[in-house]
């Protein structure tokens, strides 16, 4: 996205500065705060907030049912059961009981039908287990070892896993559906305690069952995800800094947490340090809102006004070079190792830079686009995806660059995407892919529920999700966990929604 253009163009960053008018309401000493770059003694610029076992335990009981998960009492229900021995006690009132279905939210979802409202306590206790084991399935080993018991075979201990070298996590066995995704709401990833103005980051820790959420209300929240409780680890309040970018960078280590100003702040997760650093050595800019981190890379990269791209030391935080583009840079994207940054400008032309050498490798240029605004990169370089402000995706194949880098005489060829979505009708925000390069997330935030999920490599839209009743709001981001069990979405609400994908057995 052009940073010179979206700081102060009305239609692509309405949200941001309705916000931030909100925020700044009544504050009179805003504009000495902005000038002011040092931090008074007597004064602390952030504060850490850990969770505490009472401030838990008070959040758990206040959950609407309609995020989708059970409550307790159901989930100990359905645990009871057991295929094990015959039950010492069976309760005979449970076949006369009558539940009526359409009278709590809760039970709606165990509908088979429209018109499906009174059915038996049996019936009733069987509807519950079947909903809860969609959520939870049973993992493959254990299915494996009941088999096995079922056929009257033991082999010990460890069984078939003592008897390979194979790799212990492996991806699913079934193929993707083109047409069709199954997704599942879970509790929303911060419901213990949700931001109070739009979530504009989220992210996963690439190791660990940890999403961070930062935005405008200028605190930083990691939670541990699980799909369940989601408990909160930590808070972070930036008393002058209200967050548009914050992310994990050298290796889940770090995180580096920026915004419409011209410092910004490094975390320690696993210290729980937090330091500010004045901006960029030698270059003077009054908002640093544009930075990008890789989780693998020892680079962060800064977008000016112009065509400018600042190359910061991840680790060290010191200037290393600039890389200049002939237009106005829009978006930027890391590869998955970190080594090489492309870019995206006003012009519709596409930057490959090698950051070991810091030089342009290759150029080239893309007709049907207008106006980019975006740009994404698959894990595993397949792919790559721009959108732009018709509200237009447009999706590449990597192998079409170099096919087209090899028929050119000069250092500028032209490449067309093998794909354009045209599902979304307002400028595109942005694009995510997951970690297999399956899924391609993209999103608008003019717009409610104005998300869409792509398969690939078809590039076809999956057909019934989002539905109707999905209520996204206006979606600010998303996020794959590092096996794509999980797709985090963050909207103007403050609320980070979870949704679990059952084809991706892993987290």
């Amino acid at each position: 996205m052009d940073p010179g253009s979206e700081a102060s163009d009305p239609e692509t960053d309405a949200e941001v500065d309705s916000a931030s008018d909100e925020e700044d309401e009544g504050n009179d000493d805003e504009e000495e705060e902005e000038e002011d770059d040092e931090p008074s003694k007597d004064d602390s610029l952030f504060f850490v907030d850990t969770v505490r076992d009472e401030d838990m335990a008070h959040s758990e009981s206040d959950f609407d049912a309609e995020e989708g998960s059970e409550s307790e009492e159901e989930v100990l229900e359905q645990e009871g059961e057991s295929t094990g021995p015959k039950a010492a006690w069976v309760d005979d009132d449970m076949q006369s009981a009558q539940v009526a279905l359409k009278a709590q939210s809760r039970s709606r979802k165990l509908r088979e039908t429209q018109s499906d409202n009174l059915v038996s306590g049996d019936i009733y206790e069987e509807r519950l287990r079947q909903q809860f084991q969609k959520i939870h399935a049973v993992p493959q080993w254990a299915a494996d070892a009941q088999a096995s018991h079922d056929l009257g075979e033991d082999d010990g201990i460890g069984g078939d896993l003592l008897k390979t070298t194979k790799s212990l996590l492996s991806k699913s066995s079934t193929v993707l559906q083109p047409t069709r995704i199954d997704t599942v709401r879970v509790r929303n990833a911060n419901h213990v305690a949700p931001s109070q103005s739009a979530v504009l980051s989220i992210q996963f820790h690439p190791t660990s069952n940890v999403l961070l959420t930062a935005g405008l209300d200028k605190t930083l929240r990691l939670f541990e995800v699980d799909g369940k409780e989601n408990h909160k680890i930590q808070s972070i309040y930036f008393k002058d800094l209200s967050v548009t970018t914050a992310q994990f960078i050298r290796g889940g280590q770090e995180v580096v947490v920026s915004g419409r100003r011209g410092y910004y702040y490094s975390v320690d997760v696993e210290q729980g340090s937090v330091n500010r650093i004045n901006g960029i050595p030698g270059h003077k800019m009054p908002s640093l809102e544009f930075m990008r981190g890789n989780i693998n890379g020892d680079r962060l990269a800064v977008m000016s006004n112009g065509g400018q791209i600042h190359l910061l030391s991840a680790r060290t935080k010191q200037f290393i070079h600039t890389l200049p583009m002939n237009g106005v840079v829009r978006d930027i994207s890391f590869t998955a190792d970190g080594n090489y940054l492309w870019s995206t400008g006003l012009d519709n032309e596409v930057y490959q830079w090698d950051l070991r050498q810091n030089r342009c490798l290759s150029r080239w240029h893309d007709s049907t686009a207008f106006r980019p605004t975006c740009l994404g990169l698959s894990q595993d370089g397949s792919y790559y995806a721009s959108g732009d402000n018709s509200g237009v995706v447009n999706i590449y194949d990597t192998n079409s660059v170099i096919a087209g880098q090899a028929a050119s005489d000069s250092s500028m060829f032209n490449v067309k995407p093998f794909k354009s979505v045209n599902n979304l009708t307002t400028s595109i925000r942005g694009v995510k892919f997951n970690h297999s390069s399956e899924i391609l997330g993209i999103f608008s935030r003019h717009k409610a529920d104005q998300l869409k999920l792509v398969h690939l490599p078809t590039g076809s839209v999956f057909a019934n999700w989002p539905s109707m009743s999905s209520h996204l709001g206006n979606v600010q981001c998303i996020d794959f966990s590092p096996q794509s069990g999980f797709m985090a979405v963050g909207n103007d609400s403050g609320k980070a929604l979870l949704y679990r994908l059952p084809h991706y057995q892993g987290y």
